[in-house]
């Protein structure tokens, strides 16, 4: 299983705002089931008996030491061909210019934006093709007339996620449906309920639903959706 590195730099690892910060890259992890192994800085990590599909740097107000950093990750042959994902402070002083002269596929400000954080991870770990995308759905339980709103926030070939104030429970059995924006037709799937995250403020749940009985047409409308064709 794709195991990810999350290197926190921050020298202040109990400042309230930073650690809620930390915690909420960890949630967007927690979020898409990818296992994560936390380490307090790079030395710790090269330790580490485990082998990393993906390495999260949290960087702190240095360039310099951001580059010592990843100058030593470079310096180990099981870690230089890694992909790796820079975290950078909110205000910072160290620019995206000066990290493209790193060995860096991704720099990131904090806050994190979701959408683009979760395109990244997929693409980095070669996950199945999925389109990132913010639109309303509509989510019927199987045998209920009741229908709630949510707001999606990927979909794949095989599944979609989306975050909704509802509470279901694993295994439920829903119809989630959506209006494609390219022809405004509705595309209306069985799924499943395979994982359930509460957001960090507790005021809704990250869904993440697979889907079930799809007929050929389904795919072709899945697959045409997530390619934007």
């Amino acid at each position: 299983m794709k195991k990810v590195f999350v290197i926190e730099r921050f020298e202040d690892v109990f400042n309230t705002v930073r650690h809620y910060l930390f915690n909420t890259v960890k949630h967007y992890l927690n979020k898409d089931s990818l296992p994560y192994i936390s380490f307090q800085n790079v030395r710790e990590a090269l330790l580490s008996p485990d082998l990393p599909s993906l390495i999260i740097l949290f960087g702190n107000d240095s360039f310099r030491e951001i580059r010592m950093d990843i100058a030593d990750l470079k310096d180990n042959p099981l870690f230089v061909n890694i992909p790796k994902i820079l975290i950078l402070p909110f205000n910072t002083t160290v620019t995206r210019e000066e990290c493209r002269s790193l060995d860096l596929q991704a720099t990131f400000f904090i806050p994190v934006e979701n959408l683009k954080f979760q395109t990244a991870l997929s693409n980095f770990l070669l996950r199945s093709p999925r389109r990132v995308f913010r639109i309303v759905v509509n989510v019927q339980p199987d045998g209920s007339n009741l229908r709630y709103s949510g707001i999606s926030t990927d979909v794949s070939e095989s599944g979609m996620a989306f975050k909704c104030v509802s509470d279901f429970p694993i295994g439920e059995k829903l119809q989630v449906s959506f209006v494609k924006p390219k022809n405004r037709s509705r595309l209306s799937l069985k799924s499943e309920v395979v994982r359930k995250t509460s957001t960090p403020t507790g005021g809704s749940v990250f869904y993440g639903v697979t889907f079930r009985q799809v007929s050929e047409k389904e795919t072709r409308d899945i697959t045409h959706f997530i390619t934007g064709n």
